[in-house]
């Protein structure tokens, strides 16, 4: 059956198409997010590939959904923050008290940016690249979904307009401080900013590797000026 690479957001790693499914290699989070993926699954969960397994090759399969991933809010519909915001809820209501969760307030998706998210016809529909998931705090998820959907440096987004993003976000997922989801959004560049200057200068990475990681730097470097610069503003506009 033929091979199709899938491209688009910032997965620095191979993605396959065959068929109706998904491959990709296994990493260090494949088993956690398969025994996640198994539960959503039996909880009716909606917004998630299924789990199908290993293939000959020894990566994990996974079942393919149509659709697109989106870099800018041209390409999103109306109430399509509400509706992103209330798929992840959901998630971690699911999760909350569950032993996957290890004690902490619920499992979280770890990388649940407008990149690893699906859209049809500018509606989100599902999470993909479950590999980050893990036990955690609501308000992490939530902060990172918040500042990878909402805050665009680049792009000629209104701050005004990102502003209604994250207020539409935030009314949807339910009652969060403006002051700690802003917070919470600073964090989370931070921990990207981090962790990629690391791979940069990880020479067992490859030269690959190393550039995406640059990329990230820039990226959430950038997002955070923009954030800083209009921290009052983005927590008026929560309140």
């Amino acid at each position: 059956m033929t091979e199709e690479p899938l491209s688009g957001g910032r997965n620095a790693e191979e993605v396959i198409r065959v068929g109706g499914t998904v491959r990709r290699a296994r990493d260090q989070g494949s088993a956690f997010a398969a025994r996640l993926l198994g539960y959503l699954e039996e909880a009716g969960y909606q917004h998630a590939p299924r789990y199908l397994g290993v293939d000959d090759r020894g990566r994990d399969i996974l079942t393919w959904i149509p659709g697109r991933t989106t870099d800018h809010p041209s390409q999103r519909a109306a109430g399509a923050y509400a509706r992103g915001a209330a798929m992840l809820r959901e998630l971690h209501d699911l999760t909350a008290g569950h032993p996957l969760a290890g004690g902490r307030q619920c499992v979280l998706h770890g990388d649940a940016g407008p990149f690893n998210t699906i859209f049809q016809d500018g509606t989100p529909v599902a999470f993909i690249d479950w590999t980050s998931c893990r036990p955690g705090d609501r308000l992490e998820d939530l902060g990172y979904m918040a500042w990878t959907w909402c805050i665009q440096a680049e792009g000629n987004v209104p701050i005004a307009g990102q502003a209604a993003h994250l207020r539409e976000m935030r009314d949807a997922y339910g009652p969060v401080e403006p002051a700690a989801l802003v917070d919470a959004m600073i964090r989370s560049q931070v921990r990207i900013m981090e962790a990629s200057e690391l791979m940069i200068w990880d020479p067992r990475l490859p030269a690959a590797r190393r550039a995406w990681a640059e990329e990230a730097v820039r990226w959430a470097s950038a997002d955070q000026d923009l954030v800083l610069d209009n921290q009052q503003l983005l927590i008026a506009a929560l309140r």
